[in-house]
């Protein structure tokens, strides 16, 4: 993990990246031998795809509007 230029662990990336792609494949409901049949990056792409989240999207803030209509 890289350390920000005040010495501090960077919080923009986990501790233990391999944890956290093994934990975010078997959220989405892959088996290990599943995941092991991906690259690290299709296997980020495959979980972005099936969240719905992609980088481009950006989160709209509600306004009064939004709330009177709710």
């Amino acid at each position: 993990m890289e350390a920000e230029s005040n010495g501090e662990p960077s919080d923009t990336e986990p501790d233990r990246m391999d944890l956290e792609l093994l934990a975010m494949g078997k959220k989405t409901g892959l088996t290990f031998e599943e995941m092991n049949l991906f690259r690290v990056r299709d296997l980020l792409k495959f979980v972005q795809i099936y969240t719905g989240n992609d980088e481009e999207t950006e989160v709209r803030q509600a306004t009064q509007a939004d709330f009177d209509a709710f």
